[in-house]
């Protein structure tokens, strides 16, 4: 007599894939050039992480002036750092490097989680209870751009 296991069926979960590929097309990636990079990074941001990626996923992978019209027009609080960073990045890139701004290419709009300010509320019966300020750090590298021949 043969004895049989009983297993739980669990359904198996398809992955839905990420529009990264799509985005990746766009991409002149034969014209990069592979050093001629700008590094800018703003630490210390009195916003949530999840408020600030949204922004940062619209202006992945587009050319500064696309870019700096996307950010005028959009109606999110954490555009206006963002458009101050990039700014101030194309502004490095111009005076240190002289890079042209039409060539400048926006390769990596990164942000991460800093530190959480804890704060207190007074409450009833004196209780308190927890206020947490987060904070993030954003990075934004610019890229320059060869023109096609």
């Amino acid at each position: 007599m043969t004895s049989f296991k009983l297993v739980k069926y669990t359904p198996r979960i398809k992955k839905k894939k990420s529009g990264l590929r799509k985005l990746a097309r766009k991409v002149p990636t034969d014209r990069l050039l592979k050093f001629e990079r700008v590094f800018k990074a703003q630490k210390r941001i009195h916003m949530s992480v999840f408020k600030v990626q949204r922004v940062l996923d619209e202006i992945r992978w587009r050319y500064y002036e696309e870019t700096v019209m996307i950010l005028n027009l959009m109606p999110y609080r954490a555009s206006y750092p963002i458009l101050k960073l990039v700014y101030s990045a194309a502004a490095n890139a111009t005076h240190y490097r002289d890079f042209d701004k039409a060539n400048l290419f926006i390769t990596k709009a990164e942000v991460s989680r800093s530190t959480i300010m804890n704060k207190f509320r007074p409450r009833a019966r004196g209780r308190s209870s927890p206020i947490k300020k987060t904070m993030c750090h954003i990075t934004i590298v610019l890229n320059i751009v060869k023109k096609s021949k």
